[in-house]
């Protein structure tokens, strides 16, 4: 699995009245384009063949009447032009691809624009956004930002480089919740910058090199992570479960549960760093694509199943796990997982060392592991 080119950062802010109804204004018109695209698409079929380059070239002659702004409309085709190749490399029939019920914007990275020039960070905790109104007039617009403590540091250090012109950073307003208040309309929003994954590490490492050179299994599921640490003999030298069993409760917000994973995901990288590990093993996640990180709907993304729901929430875990042990200075590898659970080998593990199933898939992997070294 390839670590990710940016690393999406989310931060919630807020606005009303006026700002808000300035938002909302701009995020509809960055859907009307984005419906514009998609349907020429599923009418023109020789648009699928087009490259990003050209699409947005199109793209601006199409839309620029709705949306007067290249930047957001570059934005609203890369969106486009990106899911219709996801969902020909998952095989999805075109025609059958409906845009998610989001309202968003976003805009490219600019380096010579101090990072980015129609959403641009001010500072740690403010931004400057672009924003059109309903005569289709440029506006700007300053807020304040609800900045997630553990980002301070890297927000920070982005900032400086960005107006340094150091540093460019693709950046989306999502709009995730409005209502109204005594006849004024608040949003409820989430900035996401997308910060450079090298950038990332190099700000926020915390340790510099592992204390030894034993192998971390990890087996991951939807409410635990199991670590089993190995030494380079295959001898099982510890294990411990992280839960964060309260996640699947009903009633638990998205937000509130991906903060608790991530806390979960933390404390076990620094278990294992303390205990000597030097490499984690995760099983390799299935191919998923692209498709849920754009908001698209499609056939299979709106399925029932619950098995398939199950997949997607394992391999994000998954996901985040990898790009965030070079934190540690731990390295990570992808094994597959055939043998691990499910098997002769595995009862065998779990009645010998008094595992439980969960903890002798851990065990397995770094096993795995070991033997394709």
């Amino acid at each position: 699995m390839r670590l990710p080119e940016y690393l999406a950062i989310n931060i919630p802010f807020s606005a009303k009245e006026e700002k808000a109804r300035l938002l909302w204004w701009t995020s509809w018109l960055f859907k009307l384009c984005a419906h514009r695209l998609l349907n020429d698409i599923k009418t023109n079929n020789k648009l699928i063949e087009l490259s990003q380059t050209n699409f947005l070239k199109y793209a601006r002659t199409r839309c620029y009447e709705i949306m007067p702004n290249r930047r957001y409309i570059d934005g609203v085709a890369v969106l486009i032009h990106s899911t219709i190749k996801s969902a020909r490399r998952l095989g999805v029939n075109i025609k059958d691809i409906e845009l998610g019920e989001w309202l968003l914007f976003q805009s490219e990275a600019e380096r010579e624009k101090k990072g980015n020039l129609n959403i641009r960070l001010l500072s740690s905790n403010r931004i400057e956004i672009l924003v059109i109104d309903k005569r289709k007039e440029i506006r700007r617009i300053d807020l304040k930002l609800k900045i997630p403590k553990g980002y301070r540091k890297l927000l920070q250090a982005l900032t400086d480089k960005a107006i340094n012109k150091e540093i460019g950073y693709p950046a989306r307003v999502v709009i995730k919740e409005h209502n109204f208040y005594k006849g004024s309309l608040h949003l409820y929003c989430h900035l996401q910058v997308m910060v450079p994954y090298d950038f990332y590490i190099y700000t926020m490492k915390k340790y510099g090199e592992p204390l030894g050179d034993h192998v971390g299994g990890v087996d991951v599921n939807v409410d635990r992570i199991n670590l089993a640490i190995v030494d380079k003999y295959g001898r099982l030298r510890d294990t411990k479960t992280f839960w964060f069993s309260e996640t699947i409760s009903h009633g638990y917000k998205g937000r509130q549960a991906w903060t608790r994973i991530n806390q979960a995901i933390h404390k076990m990288l620094s278990y294992a760093y303390y205990h000597g590990v030097s490499l984690i093993a995760l099983e390799d996640p299935k191919i998923i694509g692209y498709l849920r990180y754009y908001w698209v709907k499609n056939g299979e993304g709106k399925s029932k199943n619950y098995n398939y729901k199950i997949s997607i929430f394992r391999n994000k875990i998954i996901e985040t796990i990898t790009y965030k042990t070079p934190l540690y200075s731990i390295k990570t590898i992808h094994v597959n997982p055939k043998g691990t659970s499910h098997s002769a080998i595995h009862n065998k593990v779990m009645k010998r060392l008094g595992l439980d199933k969960h903890v002798a898939s851990a065990y397995l992997i770094a096993l795995k592991t070991l033997r394709q070294a």
